[in-house]
């Protein structure tokens, strides 16, 4: 039997086990940025939730190689590893602070979770205060009326 090929095979098993749990860590912190919504006609998938996602996944697998060294033994693939999360951050970060790939379609399809998150804000939080009350009946309004013209502005496209 030859243990250097199965040692090279459950080592590269460690780096594949990190894929799927940066690829399934990702899908769950995505989907999660979405319970802030108040509805799930309010759920668009969007560039700038993408951007969100990568910018949370790419430290994750940067600990994970640094935290569990043993587990993840080639120094070349760390390093390419580590470098490709820092680009994926870095892109990310200056993706979404430049909004440079988002044109009309992305807007809309980012602004209605936004102000959705604001309506749904607006409906649980226990106010006492008046003006803050009167504030957020004004904010649920708008934000609404907002909402129903980016999707009717989405529906013609």
């Amino acid at each position: 039997m030859d243990h250097s090929s199965h040692m090279s095979t459950r080592k590269m098993g460690a780096y594949w086990s990190l894929a799927f749990q940066t690829v399934i860590s990702g899908v769950i912190m995505y989907l999660v940025m979405f319970v802030m919504i108040d509805g799930l006609d309010s759920f668009y998938n969007n560039l700038n939730m993408l951007y969100m996602t990568l910018m949370m996944v790419s430290p994750m697998v940067v600990l994970m190689i640094l935290a569990m060294r043993h587990m993840f033994p080639s120094k070349a693939a760390n390093i390419a590893l580590i470098a490709a999360s820092l680009v994926a951050f870095l892109g990310s970060f200056a993706f979404i602070r430049t909004q440079t790939t988002i044109g009309d379609t992305a807007f809309l399809r980012s602004m209605i979770p936004h102000h959705s998150g604001a309506i749904l804000m607006c409906q649980e939080a226990k106010l006492s205060d008046p003006e803050v009350i009167r504030l957020c009946e004004s904010i649920k309004r708008s934000q609404r009326q907002e909402i129903d013209e980016m999707k009717a502005i989405l529906a013609r496209r």
